[in-house]
C-alpha cells in the first residue's frame, strides 16, 4: 500500500507505507470511517493489519473516506492517485467540515499493490486525515 498526500490541488508523494501483505486469513486489512490509527503502527514491511484505536488517544491518523476501485486492470500508481484525489478532496469538506484548500490538516491514503489487487481482489482505497498526534476526532473540526 503507498501513502500520499494532497495540498493545493496538486499531488506530491511521499515515502511508501509499504506494500500490503497478505493477511493471514487471506483478506486485505481494512478501516472504518471514524477510525484512528498511528501511523507507528503500520509496517514498512506491509500492512497485514490496521489497528483502530480510540480517538481519544493520541493519534495520527483518522480515516474520513473510503471507496473501492472498479474491477480490471491494475490502475498503477497514477490511476491509483488520480481515482484518490477525485473521492478524497470532496469527502473531506463533508467529514471535516471546511474545505480541504483551507484546513490545516492533510490528506493522506493507503491503497493496494499491485500484488494484492490480483491475488485478493484488493480494490479498497483508504482516505486519512494526518493530524499532529491529536487527540479527538476531527469530524466536524473546522480546521
Amino acid at each position: 500500500m503507498k501513502n500520499s498526500l494532497y495540498r493545493g490541488g496538486g499531488l506530491a508523494l511521499t515515502a511508501m507505507i509499504g506494500a500490503l501483505a497478505l493477511a493471514s486469513c487471506g483478506e486485505a486489512p481494512t478501516a472504518a470511517v471514524g477510525d484512528c490509527i498511528n501511523s507507528s503502527d503500520l509496517s514498512d514491511e506491509g500492512i497485514d493489519e490496521i489497528a483502530a484505536i480510540s480517538c481519544e488517544e493520541s493519534h495520527d491518523l483518522e480515516v474520513f473516506h473510503v471507496f473501492e476501485m472498479p474491477e480490471g486492470d491494475f490502475p498503477e500508481e497514477a490511476g491509483l492517485d488520480s481515482a484518490a484525489e477525485e473521492q478524497c478532496i470532496p469527502a473531506f469538506e463533508e467529514y471535516v467540515g471546511i474545505d480541504y484548500l483551507e484546513s490545516d490538516l492533510w490528506i493522506t491514503t493507503i491503497y493496494p499493490s499491485e500484488d494484492t489487487w490480483q491475488r485478493i481482489d484488493d480494490r479498497e482505497i483508504l482516505c486519512l486525515l494526518q493530524t499532529d498526534g491529536d487527540s479527538g476526532s476531527m469530524k466536524g473540526a473546522q480546521i
